[in-house]
């Protein structure tokens, strides 16, 4: 029973959650798909970025750990290898990306194909649907598209020496724009280690989302988002935070009803996809601690 000071304890710019209420924070917090299963530690800072109770920190860690998902889907993870030449430490967002590709998922949507553009500086990620893999000349109309039209050009790319990349179409297409190549060595590939752990994210959400159906992986919007607005350990916040100074706003943790039905069933869709994301993400990032 809480002591009637309870609520008189909580912090002015957070919102006081009642027992009642505390299931439902958790479930959105760590197992909606705007959260995706995150750890312990990315599931506390998401519930202590807008709410407070006494027992917050005892209840999260609990619901993580009892969580059924995340423990079906631990997988254990050897520590990589030191690199052959670190990376310099970029000094501002999206000049210094890295790029990958995820193939031979089954077809969703038509899709099979992630292409994985990582930030190196804030963690930011963009995850990119593909029918397959593409040519030189359609990965370059591709970043115009998906990731220069909002961060520009970048200064410098690591990638992988996949036929893409090292291809003398992409070469030439990077120097044109002043772009330096950075490739990751086959036996140092932790050289592209950003773009590997955010794949190894994302495989691990993916497998947590389409668990109940392997051919509806191409809701990557909700991944992205996920990803991008959990506190990143080496930064101390999120990507979105580093990059736009705020945090944006995300789904509310309870629907109102409507007298439009159609848009009530759309939006009560997109909160039970975010659900699922969020608690693949908690779950992935669980299994990495």
């Amino acid at each position: 029973m809480l002591s009637d000071d309870s609520a008189s304890a909580c912090p002015l710019d957070k919102n006081f959650v009642s027992p009642s209420m505390v299931p439902q924070v958790l479930q959105w917090a760590h197992s909606s798909l705007l959260a995706g299963h995150p750890g312990t530690k990315k599931t506390l800072d998401l519930v202590r970025r807008y709410f407070w109770w006494p027992s917050l920190v005892h209840d999260v860690s609990q619901f993580v750990s009892s969580c059924t998902v995340c423990a079906q889907q631990k997988t254990p993870r050897s520590l990589p290898c030191g690199l052959l030449t670190p990376l310099p430490v970029p000094n501002q967002p999206w000049t210094d990306i890295a790029m990958d590709f995820i193939v031979e998922l089954p077809k969703s949507s038509e899709m099979s194909t992630i292409l994985v553009v990582v930030d190196r500086f804030s963690k930011m990620a963009h995850f990119i649907t593909l029918k397959k893999l593409p040519s030189a000349s359609a990965l370059a109309k591709i970043y115009v598209k998906e990731v220069f039209r909002l961060h520009g050009f970048p200064s410098s790319i690591v990638s992988d020496r996949g036929v893409q990349f090292v291809s003398r179409f992409w070469r030439a297409f990077c120097k044109l724009l002043k772009v330096k190549l950075n490739f990751s060595s086959a036996y140092h590939p932790q050289s592209n280690g950003q773009t590997e752990r955010t794949n190894q994210s994302l495989e691990q959400f993916l497998r947590c989302f389409i668990s109940s159906n392997q051919y509806n992986w191409s809701e990557l919007p909700w991944a992205e988002f996920a990803h991008n607005n959990l506190r990143h350990e080496s930064l101390g916040f999120s990507p979105f935070f580093c990059v736009y100074g705020f945090q944006p706003r995300a789904l509310p943790s309870e629907l109102i009803k409507s007298d439009v039905p159609a848009a009530e069933v759309m939006v009560r869709d997109f909160n039970n996809v975010w659900l699922l994301a969020h608690q693949a993400l908690q779950k992935s990032s669980s299994l990495r601690k």
